[in-house]
């Protein structure tokens, strides 16, 4: 019995070169925006003390709406001296706005939440039995 090939009109798939696959990437990452990289707020040149003191006790910062961990291994005191060590050997300050060290979107609050209290229930109902 002999078979008949019958032709399609669906077009084929082509393969891509494995060669262009890294240049489409950089392409891609190039065109969604460069990332760069965080500036520790406890570091000599860019400190700020609010923010480290704050990056020490919570182990990492907010920086550019994103959240660094890291654990640092002195007291906040440290890094205060360290930086003006820095400033007395003649160093520069890199000017870093306070802003970027905040996270990128507020915590929503919940204005209808009750805290504390009994509500209805400790509301002087007492009940006496006779």
């Amino acid at each position: 019995m002999p078979t008949h090939r019958v032709s399609s009109n669906r077009r084929r798939s082509r393969a891509v070169p494995l060669s262009l696959v890294p240049a489409l990437a950089a392409v891609v990452v190039t065109a969604c925006g460069t990332r760069t990289n965080p500036i520790d707020p406890c570091e000599a040149d860019s400190y700020r003390q609010a923010t480290c003191d704050s990056a020490v006790t919570n182990r990492g910062y907010w920086y550019g709406g994103t959240w660094y961990p890291h654990v640092y291994s002195y007291a906040p005191l440290w890094y205060l001296s360290r930086h003006n060590t820095f400033l007395a050997g003649g160093g520069r300050i890199r000017s870093v706005s306070p802003t970027v060290y905040s996270p990128r979107v507020a915590v929503p609050s919940r204005p209808s939440v009750v805290r504390g209290g009994f509500g209805g229930i400790g509301a002087g109902h007492g009940f006496s039995g006779s």
